[in-house]
């Protein structure tokens, strides 16, 4: 991959590094293709991200852009909520197959999202963005 495709997990309001809260689902990173979904969170601004990031090298030109973010804010309440909600010992395993990973999944799938641009200052930043909340349902966090 090359280092114009390295996902950056930096906070879109300070531009500091983002701990990673949950590992929802990856695969990748390969040399053409690299995806994930995770709940970040940046203390110095106290706020939370769900994000997708998508790399791709096999589109199409013109079909879509070979990158692309989808990211929903989530206030520090609903970070700490999936904090204690989450059903699973090991909520950084991106691989977890658990039944609280697969809602983690399927829920993030249907979260209202915003696509990022490409390029641009409008990138990096939060203005605009859609935001999601963390529920418990059948005992599973999800986000709503």
């Amino acid at each position: 991959m090359s280092k114009w495709h390295v996902p950056s997990d930096n906070c879109l309001i300070c531009s500091g590094a983002q701990e990673i809260v949950i590992g929802i689902r990856e695969r990748g990173p390969y040399e053409r293709m690299h995806d994930y979904a995770r709940v970040l969170f940046c203390a110095a601004c106290d706020v939370g991200e769900l994000r997708a990031f998508s790399y791709d090298d096999f589109v199409v030109f013109g079909e879509e852009d070979d990158v692309m973010v989808w990211s929903s804010v989530l206030v520090s309440e609903d970070v700490d909520r999936l904090r204690s909600l989450f059903a699973c010992a090991s909520p950084l395993n991106h691989q977890c197959e658990c039944a609280q990973h697969v809602r983690a999944y399927e829920s993030n799938v249907r979260a209202n999202k915003t696509l990022l641009p490409e390029y641009g200052p409008d990138r990096h930043t939060p203005v605009g963005r859609t935001t999601v909340t963390v529920e418990l349902v059948d005992g599973l966090a999800e986000f709503r």
